[in-house]
């Protein structure tokens, strides 16, 4: 499956693979573990993670434990609004290069637009110089928060990762990434669940179209626009599958479709003064 995966180029230069997979609440260390062993093992090469998911040595154990060549990996960590500020930031990499057992990351991201952002973003670009980080990109961040920092920031954001499914397609979000070469990462695609996105006749209909899974469906769909999707998923059969989307394409006229799916309903909105408030209480 490896071979027929394809990738995106960040704004500086770097290649990614064009789908990645989410370790956000992957179970006990144990079952992260493993599940990072066997989302490797199953083709994938992009590994999402975070100092808030508290699993970064459990994601280095599943790396070192599967065999594949840490150069072949692209990890992804945050930095958390607890974390930020320069010297904070400068720790919490430190940090996260012991737990992770590596001596590089490969992509590290604000993990929200909270607190002195500008502070770890400054300590990032230094990293980055250093090439302690290959690249350095922004989570969360709205149209408003993204443009500001591209404009006073030495190094662009390489990645915005943000919520992104068919009922919230980020549509004028996107148009201003493209506009600064901003690659978009979309957590949660399918979802969490908490939207019926597997109930809609849309996509129930293309998965029959197609012959492929609903899963495939919304995940082909997030390649083509341009994002890439980071699905979880906790059974091998499962990550395959999810996987295994690179040989077929949906229509323009059947991607036109999909975005009469847009609801433009938030999971998440971390906008809000109670967004802010939820996020500022988690330490």
């Amino acid at each position: 499956m490896e071979e027929r995966m394809d990738f995106r180029i960040l704004n500086n230069g770097s290649f990614i693979p064009s789908i990645g997979f989410g370790t956000y609440k992957a179970g006990t260390d144990t079952e992260t573990e493993q599940v990072v062993v066997n989302a490797l093992q199953s083709g994938y090469r992009l590994l999402d993670t975070a100092r808030m998911y508290n699993n970064e040595e459990a994601i280095g154990r599943g790396m070192a434990q599967s065999g594949i060549h840490r150069a072949d990996i692209i990890l992804t960590t945050k930095i958390w609004h607890t974390d930020a500020g320069y010297d904070n930031t400068m720790r919490a990499v430190e940090s996260s290069l012991k737990k992770l057992n590596t001596n590089y990351i490969d992509i590290l991201l604000v993990h929200q637009p909270i607190g002195d952002y500008y502070g770890s973003w400054r300590a990032m670009e230094e990293l980055y110089d250093q090439n302690v980080l290959r690249a350095i990109g922004t989570s969360n961040f709205y149209e408003d928060r993204l443009v500001d920092l591209i404009h006073h920031a030495r190094v662009k954001p390489a990645v915005n990762q943000v919520e992104c499914h068919p009922f919230n397609q980020r549509k004028t979000l996107w148009q201003v990434m493209r506009q600064y070469q901003v690659v978009g990462m979309a957590w949660s695609p399918f979802t969490r669940d908490r939207q019926p996105v597997f109930d809609h006749p849309i996509i129930k209909s293309l998965a029959e179209k197609y012959g492929k899974t609903k899963h495939q469906i919304i995940l082909r769909w997030h390649i083509q626009r341009g994002f890439i999707p980071l699905p979880k998923a906790s059974t091998l059969e499962h990550m395959q599958s999810n996987f295994d989307v690179f040989d077929f394409k949906l229509t323009n006229i059947d991607m036109d479709v999909m975005e009469l799916l847009d609801e433009r309903s938030f999971l998440e909105n971390h906008h809000t003064a109670a967004g802010i408030e939820r996020l500022l209480s988690i330490k």
